[in-house]
């Protein structure tokens, strides 16, 4: 979805001492042909590995806990279609929710884990190597980078959903089915859904039972990895056993689509039929750069409210 501009990019370092060879296993150039285009599944070589144990996601949830909005957590029976903020009750602690992650019906998130040093090393690792499979420069071209963990009871459901992050989904321990749709089918994913999501509701998509069958449906195993593109409608279903996956995505600097989204939102709810994306490069740019102002205002405004909110 989004415009990048491509580099040559660095090439990967020599892995340190007890460090995998690779991270990755997958064809170099169809991987280059349909990253952030296409779902597609590749390899990895991260299953198994001691830094992923139960015991050391425990570890790392305790340290993390602490800080604030990096860990999330929600228990009970969840439906494809729910939304986010439709959350079941629950009468116990996030230290029971993972030690009886078997029965709890959990959904676990710990965000940032490259803050344990042997998962940064690994994870940084396999960022090198997408940045060389894709030529893409993370360094210049990603606004955000992250590591999310997640921890989740069997037959749990994660509702169908869409992400502005570009990502790479690892599975370590379990298995799981990943439904993913193409972002770019308007039947799918509407104009107005991707207008919603890009300026005041995250969980804007819906999901539509009857084009269930133009998902491309991966059984991910340990050892296995699914690229998801940005804005790619998904939603997962667990196996009979708790599973382990991690999420490594980024988030592209260039904010001139989302613009253009958000310029068309403003332009709908006036009661006019704003032209999509990509018809016409001039209305693209004059909207693109229409709105740098007030996002720029409004993230302010977000920010000091936050502060006050804190003081």
């Amino acid at each position: 979805m989004s415009t990048i501009t491509t580099a040559i990019a660095p090439p990967i370092a020599a892995p340190a001492p007890g460090m995998p060879e690779r991270i990755y296993s997958v064809d170099r150039a169809k991987f280059a042909e349909d990253f952030d285009k296409r779902p597609f599944t590749l390899q990895h070589s991260l299953s198994g590995h001691p830094a992923f144990t139960m015991e050391r996601l425990h570890g790392l949830l305790e340290r993390t806990l602490p800080i604030k909005d990096k860990v999330y957590w929600n228990a009970g029976k969840k439906r494809i279609d729910q939304r986010w903020s439709d959350q079941p009750g629950r009468d116990f602690s996030i230290e029971e929710a993972f030690r009886r992650i078997r029965e709890t019906d959990a959904w676990i998130i710990i965000f940032g884990a490259e803050r344990d040093p042997e998962i940064h090393d690994l994870l940084e690792q396999g960022l090198a190597e997408v940045q060389e499979m894709s030529g893409i420069s993370l360094a210049r071209e990603a606004k955000t980078k992250q590591t999310i963990i997640f921890i989740t009871s069997p037959h749990r459901i994660t509702n169908y959903h869409i992400d502005c992050e570009c990502s790479l989904l690892l599975q370590i321990y379990g298995k799981k089915m990943i439904h993913v749709f193409d972002q770019t089918d308007r039947e799918v994913l509407t104009e107005e859904e991707l207008e919603r999501f890009w300026t005041v509701d995250n969980n804007a998509a819906i999901y539509k039972e009857h084009l269930q069958d133009r998902a491309k449906s991966f059984l991910l195993e340990p050892g296995m990895a699914v690229h998801i593109p940005t804005n790619a409608p998904h939603w997962l279903q667990n196996g009979d056993d708790i599973s382990v996956s991690i999420n490594q995505n980024f988030q592209y600097k260039n904010d001139k689509l989302a613009n253009v989204y958000r310029a068309n939102y403003i332009a709908r709810k006036m009661g006019m039929t704003p032209l999509p994306p990509g018809h016409s490069h001039f209305r693209d740019l004059l909207k693109g750069h229409g709105m740098k102002l007030p996002v720029a205002v409004g993230k302010k405004a977000q920010a000091l409210k936050k502060k006050f909110e804190r003081d």
